[in-house]
């Protein structure tokens, strides 16, 4: 996992973690005092075309504006083709990638439930919608009301309109709650809950030294096991799981101008020069390069 690499003296802090006890992301959003992020880019910024597996307690509508992108929710490959969208239920597994190694653009709006803080029926009717066994995605097709919604509420997030967000965001839960557009309710799935605690693990200590054996003791399997459930659900194994998850997070540091050596120690590579070849490698430029480009 680690370079073999002497290790440098760090110049920074340890970057702060900021998850939820059961180690879901806590996330940063991009609308003052409104739970609510907007984003998106291109698939091509990524480890081998494929954002790091994740979850957190956000409803988060994902969406192909050009070229095409596949979508794990919940156990689920969904294809998605420019123009359509996918709304992925709360505290769900989740990444985009593309099997094709294709590159493309896209874009995501995700809120948290807690934007209907104070409306007690709205809040029971949420968590019947999230709860176990509950659909865990809904897919809209181009032209669909759920893809116009994707529309009108970034632009609305961009335009920090208040009251607008939030009537957009209740109609998208309204629409998918009274649709049979999305999957059938699931089932235990033992194996995925597996994965989802040896994700959580990655989540939380990232910054840290991780071991194939710390992994697979969060899952409660054994080392070939684990290999086995990363390889068939995710398309990789533990090991390169933790480093695309580690890159990810280097990515957000050096957008919001940290130094290249924060990012590397902050995020677990144990040597600026082993950061920056990794990072070249996967992302297609230098550590600095990335940060003078998107730096906001």
């Amino acid at each position: 996992m680690n370079s073999p690499t002497e290790r440098e003296a760090p110049q920074k802090k340890t970057h702060k973690l900021d998850l939820n006890p059961d180690f879901s992301e806590r996330l940063e959003y991009t609308m003052p005092d409104m739970p609510v992020r907007t984003g998106g880019g291109l698939l091509s910024v990524f480890s081998d075309f494929a954002a790091a597996c994740h979850w957190h307690d956000d409803f988060e509508l994902l969406g192909a504006v050009e070229g095409e992108l596949d979508c794990f929710a919940g156990g689920t490959n969904i294809h998605l083709k420019a123009g359509e969208c996918v709304l992925v239920n709360s505290r769900r597994l989740h990444y985009g990638y593309s099997a094709e190694k294709r590159d493309c653009r896209y874009r995501f709006f995700l809120f948290h439930p807690s934007i209907f803080a104070s409306l007690p029926p709205v809040e029971s009717a949420l968590g019947k919608l999230t709860a176990d066994g509950s659909a865990d995605y809904w897919k809209f097709d181009a032209a669909s009301e759920g893809a116009e919604l994707l529309d009108e509420l970034c632009r609305s997030a961009d335009e920090e309109n208040v009251f607008e967000v939030l009537a957009k965001c209740a109609e998208l839960v309204s629409l998918v709650s009274g649709s049979a557009s999305g999957r059938e309710p699931s089932v235990p799935d033992e194996e995925l809950a597996a994965l989802r605690a040896m994700i959580g693990f990655v989540q939380a200590h990232y910054p840290a030294k991780i071991e194939l054996g710390h992994i697979a003791a969060a899952g409660a399997v054994c080392r070939s096991r684990c290999c086995l459930i990363f390889r068939r659900r995710l398309g990789c194994s533990p090991i390169e799981y933790v480093t695309r998850y580690r890159l990810e997070k280097a990515r957000a540091m050096l957008a919001r101008g940290c130094a290249v050596t924060e990012a590397a120690f902050g995020c677990g590579f144990n040597s600026t020069s082993y950061f920056a070849e990794v990072f070249r490698r996967n992302c297609g430029m230098t550590p600095k390069e990335y940060r003078r480009h998107f730096t906001k």
